[in-house]
């Protein structure tokens, strides 16, 4: 990316000497022009032609480099993130970081994007005016010498006088942007949540289309879709309000620089101290000073949006670091292989971010090929335990020994199912080629009918409702409540029941 920006800005440079010596061509054009100067008249229009190729390949290159540092850009914001978003349980712990937590595919995929995109094009752009800025200011102060003006008989002349006037007007329409548009850097921030608050709700009535179905629920999901939307397009409005506001000013400014370098060195050209190609140079300078100075006016709208997704990007990222935090900020439940690779629980507490209880002294000890159902009312801390023993909930005391990770499944209320083919998804989370194929082959042989034996396919993408086997053979199981039929026995004591044999799995073996 720094190799890029600066090819870019070395273009730029080349840019801006042929924008100087394409406005030293304007004012002998226009002399020639004055003088009617046929022979003059010609060559400069072929020196113009040379110039203008010129530019045109300076500016064809320069923007082929910042469509790449836009897009190099977001990819190293983009696999920054990813890389911070999916290390070990912080996807489940991020739920648990407030307002900065929500919605992460936003942050991660349009907020990058936009973050990229107007970074190049700010970045680039104030570099561009910067130079010039140089380019011109110089040349337009010299020139400034050729403006003078007759008071009572006396030749006045103002040191850089339409470098002054130059000055003067950029900063008043720069003073004019700030006071009106100001409001657009909150209103596009609230934008963002907004938008992501609604793909968020279209996306959760998209997956859980079945059971919409099934409980006839449209009309209410069309609701909470159209309010949704409703607080998008109040947003939206209001925004639409602060432009057209904004619009009186910077579209005001920009018809007006069309005549204001020609206003105030009139005076000099009327009084003959000016040529007709002088006063084109010297309002061609002043407009490319303008421009530069004006940059903070003409990109207002899109400093707002800059300035709103770096705010939320820093914020998902500044939530990320902060995990860590979580669990340092109450007592942490101690984890530990068993020497026999059985399951434990010593004395474990588990209890709620605000430290509520919800366990108290667990104290169990489950070897492999037990059975243990656990049972309570809703809101006892069953699936909290399921949690805990698979080291997503750090909250509470005592101590849990576990068998190595790789000898245990853990069964989640809603299943899941990686991207790719079903090979892909009987090893995850393993590599597809981790389990050789006669064992893949073996274990899903129980599961197809005799038709379909023979013309077994498991490269073949997932569909929707596909069913997946888990690969490795576990010594434990643990299914979370809602699979295990958890909470329906009616008592309330969350104790736990014990059950031979043990339960029959289906893996892929090694």
């Amino acid at each position: 990316m720094v190799a890029i920006f600066a090819a870019s800005t070395v273009i730029t440079i080349a840019n801006m000497f042929g924008q100087v010596q394409l406005n030293d061509w304007n004012g002998r054009f226009f002399d020639a022009v004055g003088r009617k100067d046929l022979s003059g008249f010609l060559h400069d229009l072929w020196t113009f032609v040379v110039i203008v190729v010129i530019l045109l390949a300076l500016t064809v290159a320069n923007t082929f480099l910042q469509e790449r540092l836009k897009f190099r850009l977001r990819e190293w914001i983009t696999r920054h993130l990813l890389a911070e978003w999916l290390k070990p349980l912080r996807v489940y712990q991020l739920g648990f970081a407030g307002e900065y937590g929500h919605n992460p595919d936003q942050r991660i995929q349009e907020d990058t994007r936009l973050l990229g995109d107007y970074t190049a094009d700010l970045g680039c752009g104030i570099v561009y005016s910067l130079l010039q800025l140089i380019a011109f200011v110089g040349m337009l102060w010299t020139l400034s010498a050729q403006v003078t003006f007759q008071v009572a008989g006396y030749e006045i002349a103002i040191p850089g006088y339409m470098v002054w006037c130059a000055l003067a007007y950029a900063l008043t329409g720069s003073a004019l942007t700030w006071i009106v548009g100001r409001p657009l850097i909150a209103l596009n921030g609230q934008r963002y949540a907004r938008e992501a608050e609604f793909r968020f709700a279209l996306v959760r009535v998209n997956e859980s289309g079945e059971s919409i179905a099934l409980h006839g629920g449209e009309t209410d999901e069309r609701r909470h879709l159209e309010a949704a939307l409703v607080a998008v397009v109040d947003t939206m409005r209001r925004i639409s309000s602060s432009l057209a506001h904004l619009t009186w000013i910077t579209s005001g400014i920009g018809w007006l620089s069309l005549v204001v370098p020609i206003l105030v060195a009139a005076p000099a050209y009327f009084g003959g101290s000016l040529t007709l190609g002088g006063l084109i140079m010297v309002a061609g300078a002043f407009t490319q000073v303008q421009l530069a100075l004006r940059w903070f006016v003409d990109n207002f709208s899109r400093l707002a949006d800059w300035r709103a997704a770096v705010h939320r990007v820093a914020r998902f990222r500044e939530a990320l670091d902060n995990l860590p935090a979580i669990e340092q900020g109450a007592e942490e439940i101690k984890r530990a292989l068993h020497p026999e690779g059985d399951l434990a629980f010593e004395a474990v507490r588990i209890l709620l971010p605000d430290g509520h209880i919800v366990i108290d002294d667990a104290t169990v000890h489950i070897t492999p090929g037990e059975r243990v159902l656990i049972v309570g009312d809703t809101g006892r801390g069953k699936s909290t335990l399921f949690r805990a023993v698979a080291g997503l909930w750090p909250w509470g005391s005592g101590t849990i020994l576990t068998p190595p990770l790789e000898s245990m499944a853990f069964l989640p209320q809603r299943p899941y199912l990686p991207l790719g083919t079903l090979r892909n998804a009987l090893s995850y989370p393993s590599p597809v080629d981790a389990f050789p194929e006669a064992n893949v082959r073996q274990a899903l042989w129980p599961l197809r009918s005799r038709r379909s034996r023979s013309k077994a396919r498991h490269d073949r993408a997932l569909g929707q409702g596909a069913f997946a086997w888990r690969a490795g053979a576990p010594r434990f199981c643990a299914p979370s409540p809602a699979q295990a039929g958890m909470g329906l026995s009616g008592r309330s004591d969350g104790r736990a029941r014990r059950r031979q044999p043990a339960p029959r799995y289906g893996s892929v073996r090694r």
